[in-house]
């Protein structure tokens, strides 16, 4: 097969559309066309008047393609990537269920160590029926939540897969994922996404590939400490009584689990304190997003999405996250009295609303400089953030004209459950985080006419973006204890679910090598 590149249609075209323009791109009669793959596709939105579909297509035909280069695929399962080791047995724990947990498994799995797979919520229909009462009732469980649990914290989100790292080992993460049920439009979107519905039925594939593979799995068991034997790790000790010895451990912990940081600090697993962000959700008519994005097209093209980030008038960084077009704001905490919101969309993105993050950078300066301050600034505000609600888990929110001293017309309908209040979000956020969110907003409506209408409404707090520390690993993937080897998000070395999945592959990787010789 042969790539060509750049090959650019209206939106609305037809599949045929595709394949003749990618014939004549190509330099070669249509009818010659024997097969075509869809590599990648984005919109060329730069222009609202004259948005294009812009494909790279990979073709075979009957006549070879002038000035077109062999095309050659690349990974398209974590299997094609461990079956080169030969590992010796060894016995291996990996603890946390996300993104990198998960994909540790599998890889460990499919080069031939059955791991033992250990996380402290349930399983993903658990954790859909306790955010089902949390939500219907205000009813949090501490230990199964949108936080904890098989999938990790991206089960409910939007399900994105783009991400700013080099893509290698992207091929092998999205082969994986459609082999577990995953669409197969993910391997050539530009801008990739499940949708939590669809994850939820993914994570549960991927348990049940493990679990038939021989990897046993330990939901509803959280880590309560390990035993170190001459600067190594020995064993894991576990809520149920349990002690595992174990030759090495992937810690892809998450980043809401401060009992399990301070535990491994104790027990000589180096950190340091990191900067994260703080802020709200805001919410848009989804209508508006589109009519902005792509003007007349907007009916013949998927729900549009928008990126921005600003410095505020102070310097600092302010820019939107998981931003999740339909979707809606979800309460995302995982400590008793206390408000976390995050976003997610189903894979229709069939919402009313638009909504995402808009964080402000928090820096160890803005605390005490602590290895664990930024656990106990974010938690401060979670807990102003549910009294500012009213308790009960209603989380406090303000229409942006208000903020702002603007008349407000046109209230989008906020979308959080099981409720919201309106309140003074200053009462609830520092004056440096509220002050840089209406900077960035500002500046955001400088790139997209509307952004500030006083109408959209923010929702608070949005804390958990990324973890305030990071364990320290060497060249070799190990912590400051030989044998851990920290991953993913909570680690922080990553930050949303490709990137997380990618380094969970890495150290599983690394593993097979080192027990391959």
């Amino acid at each position: 097969m042969f790539l060509v590149e750049g090959v650019k249609l209206d939106p609305g075209h037809s599949p045929e559309d595709l394949k003749r323009a990618a014939a004549k791109k190509a330099g070669v009669p249509v009818r010659s066309v024997q097969e075509l793959s869809i590599l990648r596709r984005s919109i060329d939105a730069r222009d609202r008047d004259r948005v294009r579909i812009v494909y790279n297509v990979a073709l075979s035909a009957a006549r070879t393609p002038g000035g077109c280069r062999e095309y050659r695929p690349g990974a398209i399962s974590v299997a094609e990537l461990a079956k080169a080791y030969k590992p010796e047995p060894v016995k291996v724990a990996v603890v946390g269920a996300g993104p990198a947990g998960l994909m540790a498994a599998l890889t460990l799995s499919a080069g031939g160590i059955k791991p033992v797979l250990i996380e402290r919520g349930g399983s993903a229909e658990a954790r859909t029926a306790a955010v089902a009462a949390l939500n219907a009732a205000g009813v949090l469980d501490p230990e199964c939540n949108v936080q904890y649990g098989m999938g990790g914290a991206g089960l409910f989100s939007d399900g994105k897969l783009n991400s700013g790292i080099s893509r290698e080992y992207f091929s092998a993460v999205f082969g994986e994922l459609v082999s577990l049920g995953a669409p197969d439009d993910i391997l050539y979107e530009s801008h990739p996404h499940i949708g939590t519905d669809i994850l939820r039925q993914i994570v549960v594939a991927a348990e049940k590939k493990l679990r038939d593979n021989g990897t046993e799995i330990r939901d509803n068991t959280r880590l309560d400490d390990i035993a170190v034997k001459d600067g190594k790790i020995a064993s894991v000790k576990l809520s149920d009584g349990d002690e595992i010895a174990v030759d090495a451990v992937i810690l892809g912990i998450g980043h809401s689990a401060f009992d399990t940081f301070r535990m491994l600090a104790s027990r000589g697993v180096l950190m340091e304190p990191k900067p994260f962000s703080v802020g709200v959700r805001i919410e848009h008519p989804q209508s508006f997003v589109n009519e902005s994005r792509y003007g007349k097209f907007a009916p013949l093209l998927p729900a549009a999405e928008y990126k921005f980030s600003a410095k505020t008038l102070s310097g600092r960084g302010v820019y939107t996250f998981c931003m999740c077009p339909g979707g809606k704001v979800v309460l995302s905490s995982s400590d008793k009295d206390t408000i976390v919101t995050n976003g997610m969309s189903y894979r229709a993105r069939d919402g009313a609303n638009a909504n995402a993050a808009i964080l402000v950078s928090v820096t160890p300066n803005d605390f005490d400089g602590s290895l664990f301050g930024g656990f106990t600034f974010r938690n401060r505000y979670e807990r102003a953030a549910f009294e500012a609600g009213g308790g009960g888990y209603s989380a406090p929110l303000e229409y942006l004209g208000d903020a702002v001293g603007k008349r407000v017309t046109d209230k989008v309908s906020p979308t959080v459950l099981p409720a919201g209040r309106e309140c003074d979000l200053y009462s609830v956020l520092p004056r440096f985080v509220m002050d840089g969110i209406l900077d960035g907003i500002s500046a955001f409506d400088r790139q997209m006419n509307g952004f500030a209408m006083p109408g959209a409404v923010m929702t608070g707090v949005e804390t958990r973006s990324s973890c305030p520390v990071r364990i320290l690993r060497n060249a070799a993937g190990e912590s400051s204890v030989a044998g851990i080897y920290p991953v993913g998000e909570g680690a922080g070395w990553a930050g949303g679910i490709t990137s997380s999945a990618v380094d969970g592959i890495k150290a599983a990787l690394l593993l097979l090598e080192k027990s391959s010789r």
